[in-house]
């Protein structure tokens, strides 16, 4: 009897479970952005949002909780129902955060429906005599044993992580300043209080534009679409690469068939020429990942983040 009362529990679990996928969604979807308005995450969900509301069929409201770098954000979004009505934007915050160790969370705490934006680091530097390009800035810097002052945004972000993996890739000594944002840092080089950033390309490609900034290596597989002039770490001799990455992620225990619907609309998003423009023209490449790949990305560029904020902390 108890097996026979299992198995019609079980089954009884699956059809509530399919009736719910067939019904979905059914109101609003709340997309949780774990930064402040107009930075990059939040700029890249709203450049998601028409596209999505559209293959979804309903609205889909954003909601920016700052506070510990991303850490109220993410935690208030791994603890919602796995209903797919809460989804947030996973980046390498993600993984410096657990590394760091001041959240409760782990990256098995999320189900990683795709990624979908890609960008580079970028290593910026004011224009000078001594350095026009990456292999004389090592040289200079070698030489003379100064240590290069680079800004970062926020101390334990991925980018002042990244600045910590490249000065040992480099062989060079780099002394990371970290400021309250992107925009901070870059005005701080600019204006020759520092030697120059690691960033992404959408926080800095206005300072470059303008010839403020140069641009000598970048850290991504191959050339940033809207720094083709800038050669990658492969291509200066350095076996070193890493994006950063934002896309949608779902509290655990996401049900598989809601999933494939969120995959689905995110595939029919990043069709839409407007979309493409958008990804553009804030400094991205549209480069979606999904499923088992998505899975791999995540397993083989979270790791090194994880273990280089982890050395931080101790």
């Amino acid at each position: 009897m108890k097996k026979i009362l299992s198995v019609l529990g079980a089954a009884t679990m699956l059809a509530s479970s399919m009736a719910m996928a067939a019904d979905y969604p059914s109101k609003n979807i709340q997309f949780i952005v774990p930064w402040s308005a107009g930075g990059g995450a939040d700029t890249a969900v709203r450049a998601m949002q028409p596209g999505l509301e559209k293959a979804l069929g309903t609205t889909i409201v954003v909601r920016n909780i700052g506070g510990g770098g991303g850490a109220v954000g993410f935690s208030r979004a791994v603890a919602s129902k796995p209903d797919g009505y809460t989804v947030t934007i996973p980046t390498n915050a993600t993984f410096t955060l657990e590394g760091l160790g001041n959240v409760a969370f782990t990256r098995d705490d999320f189900e990683f429906i795709a990624r979908v934006l890609v960008e580079p680091y970028v290593m910026a530097v004011r224009p000078n005599d001594d350095w026009s390009d990456l292999e004389s800035l090592v040289n200079e810097r070698k030489a003379s044993g100064e240590p290069l002052r680079m800004g970062a945004s926020g101390v334990g972000s991925s980018t002042h992580i990244v600045s910590l993996m490249l000065a040992r890739e480099l062989g060079i000594k780099m002394e990371v300043i970290p400021f309250d944002s992107g925009s901070a840092a870059v005005s701080a080089a600019m204006g020759g209080h520092i030697d120059g950033v690691v960033l992404n390309p959408s926080e800095v490609i206005s300072a470059i534009d303008g010839n403020r900034l140069k641009a000598i290596v970048t850290t991504g597989e191959e050339r940033s679409g809207v720094l083709p002039d800038a050669p990658t770490m492969h291509e200066a001799g350095y076996d070193f690469e890493l994006a950063q990455w934002r896309g949608i992620a779902a509290p655990k225990g996401l049900d598989p068939a809601i999933e494939e619907q969120w995959v689905e609309a995110v595939k029919q998003m990043v069709e839409d020429p407007q979309f493409q423009k958008t990804a553009r023209s804030i400094g991205t490449d549209v480069s979606p990942l999904y499923g088992e790949e998505l899975d791999q990305f995540v397993e083989r560029t979270s790791k090194p983040l994880i273990e280089e904020a982890g050395a931080i902390r101790q």
